[in-house]
């Protein structure tokens, strides 16, 4: 069996369902479902991929219109799902129109565009209509929805379907100027708020009232709702005034008064809530007496003590960190007592401002490297070799989170900008100033010395960024080297780059004795410095294997095997992987073929 019959614009799945029964010749979708093996309920919402193979519906025709956690369509919302009963709206049915989502919602009592209450009991069979039972315009018993009778809506229930159904409707003029045009995706939990706040619950815990199960239960729960939204602002203000003079241990804090329901306003943070907070602001200005009004934003010049919880919000660090500064004495501030135990602390915002000011100026390694623009390994050096200099903890202030003074370090790199003069020959970028580009430790501290001395001074033009962009002479950072190099010695990579040889072989020959040489820390690892004397010396004892090869018009692999055939030995050589390299030719080895 297949079907093209389509969900019509906000149809509900029950509805729907229900549709399509009646199109297939069955008078009660329950047993239409059945014939199919299933059951209207949580199996076909989680499962409505496999509804539709077995009911023959085209893939994703159930989705749009399946309820779910947290779906775009309020309406749709699982929560507020209606599992005990399936409302209509007579006029409705009798017009052939479907079954509209809305119906299915706990909290929506009437049809907006009939402005009539939808009704839930069978008058025949005085059963209530239930989901997945009946048909399409029938009760289970066979009576008819278009016989029931309709009962006008008031304009409160009206105004709360259109909001919730987000559907136009004067009533909802009655509503706060937000909710006038907009519709939350969390209307439904906002209005539960507002309701349960009205219950007298044996608990105490208004949040953990119950949804009402029919449509005579839903206008009850709704009556402290409706009457706050629709009598906008006034009955809202009321309800801020009874909270925060029913206070019985008279907390210094607004949000203390307001208590759990304060809190539970404040989680609905959107846009369309912002006249609540507003009118929030308006009655604690106006009315609370306490020291401070906490997250509430008052706007006047006599709150300007505020909570550690917000002060540290808007710094951004735990709040116990300024409980126990304030504590300690380290930081200015109050700290109040509550009948029930608690501790109340409260900051200045004129300290508040001063510790963002602190926090600002005193900056951690990777902001420190960010404002240079310089990499990790190069920070490091330059702060383990003074170039970059933390502050004493004694001269820190309280909690702040990095030790580098960011002022100090501006005057540094402003100090030698100032100092910048015209270069004409090559240049070389301050964040290429690294262990990459020599070895010697000692040479390029030397060069971060004499830049912060001012003694080698950057180029004119490259000075107005960051640090790291900063030239300066190639020739005046060489000239430092080589005055700062050990002795008159050459690095591995310089005798690499004038003989040719591999530099892996270099640093083997070194370690093999063979090479003399003068070792030094570099980078965590070891540096080697070869003296030209020495190096001379090993060219009168050695020759590279490849080089030999080379000028006998031969390659290394012949000529190691001739060697091997006649028993001679080579020196130096390594396993790098498969291959071995570095092998080393004795100039007397060379002299007795020569006499051969």
């Amino acid at each position: 069996m297949t079907t093209i019959m389509m969900p019509s614009d906000q149809e509900s799945l029950d509805g729907y369902l229900r549709r399509l029964a009646e199109s297939e010749f069955w008078a009660d979708v329950h047993d239409f479902l059945n014939s199919h093996g299933l059951q209207y309920g949580r199996q076909i919402v989680e499962n409505s991929d496999t509804a539709e193979q077995v009911l023959g519906l085209q893939a994703g025709t159930l989705v749009p219109i399946t309820p779910s956690l947290a779906p775009e369509n309020p309406r749709l919302k699982w929560r507020f799902e209606r599992h005990h009963n399936a409302p209509v709206c007579p006029t409705c049915i009798s017009m052939g129109k479907p079954h509209h989502q809305s119906w299915r919602h706990t909290l929506v009592t009437c049809c907006v565009e009939h402005e009539t209450r939808l009704v839930d009991t069978c008058p025949m069979c005085l059963e209530r209509f239930r989901p997945g039972r009946g048909g399409y315009q029938s009760c289970a018993c066979g009576f008819q929805f278009d016989r029931l009778e309709c009962e006008p809506a008031t304009k409160e229930e009206i105004s709360i379907a259109a909001l919730i159904s987000e559907q136009k409707h004067p009533t909802r003029s009655l509503l706060p100027p937000k909710l006038k045009s907009e519709t939350p995706p969390n209307i439904g939990e906002f209005l539960f708020f507002l309701a349960s706040a009205h219950l007298d619950t044996k608990t105490g815990k208004h949040g953990k009232a119950g949804l009402p199960r029919t449509v005579a239960e839903s206008r009850a729960f709704l009556r402290g709702a409706m009457a706050v939204l629709c009598d906008w602002p006034n009955a809202f203000r009321i309800e801020v005034s009874r909270r925060l003079a029913n206070d019985e241990h008279a907390s210094s804090s607004a949000p203390a008064r307001l208590g759990r329901w304060y809190q539970r306003l404040m989680e609905f943070n959107g846009d369309e809530y912002s006249d609540f907070r507003t009118e929030l602001t308006h009655v604690v200005k106006n009315e609370f007496d306490g020291v401070y009004s906490g997250n509430i934003e008052a706007g006047t010049q006599d709150r300007s003590w505020i909570s550690a919880a917000q002060a540290a919000w808007d710094i951004g660090i735990r709040a116990e960190r300024i409980v126990d500064a304030i504590s300690k004495g380290m930081v200015p501030g109050t700290q109040h007592h509550s009948g029930i135990g608690h501790r109340h602390t409260v900051i200045h915002q004129t300290t508040l401002e001063e510790i963002k000011r602190n926090r600002q100026r005193f900056i951690d390694k990777k902001s420190l490297r960010e404002d240079l623009g310089i990499s990790r390994k190069q920070c490091e050096f330059l702060i383990s070799n003074g170039f970059l200099k933390p502050s004493q903890s004694e001269v820190l202030p309280p909690l702040v989170d990095g030790v580098f003074d960011r002022s100090v370090a501006g005057d540094l790199v402003a100090k030698i900008a100032k100092a910048a003069t015209i270069v004409d020959c090559q240049t070389i970028a301050f964040k290429d100033l690294n262990l990459r580009f020599t070895t010697d430790t000692s040479g390029l501290k030397m060069v971060f010395d004499e830049i912060a001395n001012l003694r080698l001074k950057p180029k004119s033009g490259t000075t107005n960024g960051k640090l790291a962009d900063f030239h300066f002479a190639r020739t005046e950072v060489d000239a430092v080297l080589t005055e700062a190099r050990h002795g008159t010695g050459w690095t591995m990579q310089e005798v690499a780059q004038f003989t040719g040889w591999k530099g892996q072989c270099i640093s083997e020959w070194c370690r093999q004795g063979l090479l003399k040489h003068e070792a030094f820390d570099h980078a965590g690892g070891v540096g080697r410095v070869i003296e030209p004397e020495a190096l001379a010396r090993f060219q009168m004892e050695y020759v590279p294997l490849s080089e030999l090869a080379k000028q006998l018009g031969t390659s290394s692999r012949s000529l190691l095997k001739r060697f091997n055939d006649r028993g001679i030995q080579t020196v130096g050589s390594f396993q790098d992987g498969p291959a071995v390299r570095g092998h080393l030719v004795p100039i007397s080895v060379v002299w007795d073929g020569v006499k051969l």
